[in-house]
């Protein structure tokens, strides 16, 4: 959520300012009860009769009979499962679960988990290698990719990657096809070499998500937002601060890329998710989930327009909001539910498979027309919470105007990064500041680099105003609700290397740095002067930003300038200002670092 907006809090936002209004952070933050399914991956039985749901916040895989339009049993699997892949006979799901770390294998004729394998941190897309002997797994943490025997659970290779890769594709001659969600690109790998063969820059694309490649191993999809970052974020209208769709990239090509919008003039599609080809490969879906809807796009227009778009002409077509609907290549259909993410092809029924993250459910849709056959509840009715309800705000376009982004498209689904710098006007042109996490805002006050939002409250109002509408209060007590208990995923780094991290607070204490991030805040919640104002910025004071879940945030300081950890201290700190680390040791920096991502 852009929590930024110009002019000053006044009206019926100052009205709603409430200092009581939030209860101190609980350690996850997601209410205990009641327990929602959130749907978040649908995938297919090789038989397409049934439909395998995985349920990211009950822990659950729900199993389905798809022509009988019911659930026939819930299994439970790790915690805060994401995605999921069947094995080549049919016989296993894999299934990524993002807080332990692992991939659950159910056994689907016994019902049950019934083996653990060890991933990298928070793995999140999962696929199977064409002879069913590995598996691919994206760690979104750990910027790896995971290459694992399938049979014995052991890791053959790590693959590093740019940052928080969020899904694989497998082309025919075994390349893998990555999305790295933070970085503006992807990656092509060698599983075999355990190495990438190349990174492909993919433009203004951001939070990117699911990845798609043709038979033939030539074309690429991706799915995701595109952010104009290069310009102030003034004009939301013909999609000048987001706009939304897929980059196709020609895999015979290094470096070919080609960004295609779904959003309309005055209707954006925020927040495309799920993509899928059919067998035949002349459609293909993507789930829009800011907007609720589903895309049919017509591919071989689609590649013809690509085929047709030029160098010189890349540039203008990513900027294009109308060309995929004048063309008649898209259409675009409700889901018959709220957020949908995964979706899965029945070729034997014809239909679309949607899971819908906020209403509990998965929408079979028709394949060709994007008409509702059947709506599955995955459990019994639950009333929404507020809490649930602000995590609903927090992800819907609809409190946007025109529907061209949700808060979720500069923060993730999770409330933190998108790791780009945003010119927002609350304090000024051209001097643009990266985006932060939205985790420890509530405690923290003043909010935003500047300070210029007296606390989180305020910035939440403002929010909604820079969203296009005047806060509405029911609508913002829930933002509050949410923002002011954020999820927190379990810091896997706490407790990696106990000596390395008593020996990095040490460092810490011995630098300075709690003098400016005390214990157990880690912010004095003041404006300083470091000495990294530029010649762009109106102010040299910036807020000091907390340092718990450090191993979420970055690029690091107001501007974004240090793109890691150890530049901040190797590359932006000549005079010691910023804490006393001009002479330390490698071995120092790296236990400083251990400790910092541990916070």
């Amino acid at each position: 959520m852009a929590v930024v907006a110009a002019g000053a809090v006044g009206g019926l936002a100052a009205n709603l300012l409430r200092s009581d209004a939030v209860a101190p952070s609980a350690p996850t933050g997601r209410p205990a009860a009641p327990v929602y399914r959130s749907p978040n991956h649908v995938c297919l039985s090789a038989d397409g009769r049934l439909a395998y749901v995985v349920n990211h916040t009950s822990d659950t895989l729900s199993v389905l009979d798809i022509r009988g339009r019911k659930v026939v049993s819930e299994i439970a699997v790790g915690s805060r499962p994401v995605h999921a892949a069947l094995s080549r006979d049919g016989a296993f799901l894999y299934v990524s679960c993002l807080y332990v770390g692992a991939i659950s294998v159910v056994d689907l004729e016994k019902g049950r988990v019934v083996r653990t394998i060890a991933t990298g941190d928070e793995p999140y897309g999962v696929t199977v290698s064409r002879d069913g002997r590995r598996l691919f797994v994206a760690n979104s943490l750990s910027d790896t990719v995971s290459v694992i025997d399938a049979a014995a659970g052991t890791t053959l290779a790590e693959i590093p990657v740019a940052r928080s890769p969020r899904d694989i594709a497998e082309t025919p001659d075994g390349k893998l096809v990555v999305s790295n969600g933070l970085s503006r690109g992807m990656s092509v790998l060698d599983p075999a070499a355990g190495s990438e063969l190349e990174r492909r820059d993919l433009g203004r694309a951001s939070l990117t998500r699911q990845v798609a490649c043709t038979k033939d191993g030539r074309w690429a999809f991706v799915a995701g937002i595109l952010s104009h970052d290069e310009t102030p974020s003034l004009q939301m209208e013909r999609g000048w601060i987001h706009s939304n769709g897929f980059s196709v990239a020609d895999l015979t090509r290094p470096g070919h890329r080609v960004t295609l919008l779904l959003d309309r003039l005055l209707n954006g599609a925020a927040n495309p998710w799920g993509l899928v080809l059919s067998t035949d490969e002349k459609r293909m879906y993507v789930s829009i989930s800011g907007v609720h809807e589903i895309a049919i796009v017509d591919v071989a227009k689609c590649l013809q327009l690509v085929e047709e778009t030029t160098p010189d002409l890349v540039k203008p077509m990513e900027e294009d909001v109308e060309i995929l609907e004048k063309r008649g290549i898209a259409r675009r259909f409700d889901a018959g539910g709220l957020g949908p993410r995964g979706i899965a092809l029945s070729e034997a029924t014809g239909e679309l498979l949607v899971a819908n993250y906020f209403s509990d459910s998965v929408t079979v849709l028709d394949a060709e027309t994007g008409a509702l056959r059947a709506t599955i509840p995955l459990g019994p009715p639950q009333e929404m919470t507020l809490w649930r309800k602000g995590e609903l705000l927090f992800n819907d376009a609809r409190i946007t105007y025109q529907t061209w982004f949700s808060c979720t498209s500069c923060h993730g689904e999770d409330a933190t990064v998108d790791g780009l710098n945003w010119d927002l006007p609350n304090d000024g042109l051209g001097n643009a500041k990266s985006a932060k996490s939205l985790h420890d805002a509530y405690d923290t006050p003043p909010a935003m680099w500047s300070g210029v939002r007296v606390n989180m409250e305020a910035a939440i109002a403002a929010g909604q105003r820079f969203q296009g509408f005047l806060p509405v209060p029911e609508n913002h007590k829930a933002l509050v609700e949410y923002l002011g208990n954020p999820e927190r995923a379990p810091n896997p780094y706490r407790t990696r290397n106990p000596e390395a991290l008593q020996r990095g607070e040490a460092v810490f204490r011995a630098a300075g740095c709690d003098v400016c991030h005390p214990a157990p805040k880690f912010t004095d919640m003041k404006l300083h002067d470091l000495g990294f104002g530029t010649p762009d910025d109106y102010r040299s004071r910036f807020d000091t930003p907390s340092l718990r879940e450090t191993l979420r945030g970055g690029p690091w300081l107001h501007d974004g300038r240090a793109p890691t950890l150890r530049s901040i201290f190797t590359d932006h700190n000549p005079k010691d200002l910023h804490g006393r680390t001009k002479g330390l040791s490698p071995q120092e920096l790296d236990d400083l670092i251990a400790y910092l991502r541990s916070l």
